[in-house]
């Protein structure tokens, strides 16, 4: 059996324990859904470039690229990128990962820096 001390260190080393979890899920359901719109977006420049044969408008400040062109690429990775994150949250909602909204929170608020 633990006596006093050993009972406040096994808490102690429960507690850090528990934290680092959640620090870690936090950590990943923040990563989640940035690689997932990273990839996207990766796989829209390259889909552009396979369907026109030009190099997607990725720099629409750029004179050389048009307006029609700028706006189309701006509303294409838009949507694109909304649809990837509702998706990646959607799909983080049903796990112990914190993706997003109230779970996040709380699970940033549970977290004790030291």
């Amino acid at each position: 059996m633990l006596g006093g001390d050993g009972k406040s260190l096994l808490l102690s080393a429960i507690m850090k324990s528990s934290q680092q979890k959640s620090l870690f899920l936090v950590g990943v359901g923040l990563l989640v859904p940035m690689l997932a719109a990273r990839l996207t977006r990766k796989a829209a420049i390259k889909s552009y470039e396979f369907i026109t044969h030009e190099e997607a408008p990725q720099n629409p400040g750029n004179p050389a690229i048009s307006w029609k062109e700028a706006l189309v690429w701006a509303a294409v990775t838009g949507l694109i990128g909304g649809l990837t994150r509702v998706t990646t949250l959607r799909l983080l909602s049903d796990t112990v990962i914190p993706a997003a909204g109230d779970d996040l929170e709380d699970e940033i608020e549970d977290i004790e820096l030291v």
